[in-house]
């Protein structure tokens, strides 16, 4: 449980930064610009400036968690949980469907958390 809480800033701050990108890209990919032309808009809106300095904050976290726990059991863990919140989050901010597969890997996710997370 210890793991757990101290994961949860950098696991909070990566899945952050994943929803807010993908919002804002879903919102501003409409412009009528070339690549570069729409990566530079997005490189210059405040909330994907604010998803890159979550990640920068995210790694620093990360620091504090691998410097007291073993990586081998911080990583899988801290991994699992990210890609559990953000499947949640992605389907529940933007309406991504729920199917079988799905449900299914977070499943497996999930049983590989309790079965690596034991000592």
């Amino acid at each position: 449980m210890r793991l757990i809480l101290a994961i949860l800033p950098t696991m909070l701050l990566v899945v952050y930064g994943q929803l807010v990108i993908k919002w804002r890209v879903g919102l501003l990919s409409d412009v009528a610009a070339p690549p570069m032309g729409r990566l530079a808009l997005y490189l210059t809106d405040p909330y994907i400036i604010s998803a890159y300095i979550a990640a920068l904050a995210s790694s620093m976290t990360w620091m504090f968690v691998v410097e007291s726990y073993p990586l081998s059991l911080a990583f899988p863990l801290h991994i699992g949980l990210t890609v559990m919140a953000v499947v949640v989050g992605g389907i529940y901010l933007f309406g991504e469907p729920i199917t079988a597969p799905r449900i299914v890997a977070v499943c497996l996710i999930v049983a590989g958390i309790a079965i690596g997370s034991r000592s």
